[in-house]
């Protein structure tokens, strides 16, 4: 069976896959909630583990820790995926390939995997990343912002009397109290950003991320919303 995670800025997605390459179970934890090595016995399945896929932006010290696990409680050693200039169908945009995200890196083969065309990825997490394919399969470079919850968090650090949290918005026109102008306009100047990506054109958007789905009822475009975008794409980088 294979382990395969997804170590993000803040979440840990997880999934195994069954001897015929399809999901068998599949969970997911907060990073702040695996201070060291050992919860990582708590998160994890490990019956029956043969390989295991990481991709890992969380760091050296967090690989090291998964490492030390995965080698005394399973007798392996993870696989990393790394961003390289070609593979799968996808040339990398980057001046410097091997410093793209290695979650980004992930998407774009997933993403061009299942459509073969033109399109955008967007990875709606901590931050924003949004990525453009174009028709050959070539990275066109891409955007970094803070995600919603970030864009609050300055919000709330940096003024007084503003408490909320991200959530679901059933418009994008001018609040009429405090809690609708910050999460209308947080939520608006993101989906701003996407769209502007499109440049007109009518390519379709690929979403994942933990706000992929708050933002996608907003985006002008048809958008294929794919929450393991960045496991799907570790098959692919490490067959």
């Amino acid at each position: 069976m294979i382990l395969e995670l997804d170590i993000g800025n803040s979440r840990i997605k997880w999934r195994t896959l069954a001897a015929q390459g399809q999901p068998a179970a599949r969970g997911r934890g907060l990073r702040r909630d695996l201070p060291g090595e050992v919860s990582w016995g708590e998160l994890l399945p490990a019956q029956g583990v043969r390989r295991m896929r990481v991709s890992n932006v969380a760091g050296p010290e967090v690989a090291a820790h998964l490492d030390r696990w995965a080698r005394d409680a399973l007798g392996i050693v993870p696989e990393y995926a790394r961003a390289t200039v070609c593979i799968a169908g996808v040339t990398s945009g980057y001046r410097e390939p091997e410093k793209l995200g290695v979650d980004r890196w992930l998407a774009l083969l997933a993403a061009w995997q299942e459509l073969g065309r033109a399109c955008v990825i967007v990875d709606a997490g901590t931050a924003v990343t949004v990525d453009v394919l174009d028709g050959s399969g070539t990275h066109q470079g891409g955007y970094i912002v803070p995600g919603l919850t970030l864009m609050l968090d300055a919000l709330l650090s940096g003024t007084s009397g503003v408490r909320l949290s991200a959530g679901p918005v059933a418009s994008l026109a001018a609040g009429h109290c405090t809690s609708d102008a910050v999460l209308h306009g947080c939520t608006a100047m993101t989906v701003a950003l996407i769209e502007r990506t499109r440049g007109g054109s009518e390519l379709p958007f690929v979403l994942t991320g933990g706000d992929a789905e708050l933002l996608a009822p907003w985006l002008a475009a048809p958008s294929l919303l794919r929450p393991e975008l960045v496991l799907d794409g570790l098959g692919l980088a490490l067959p």
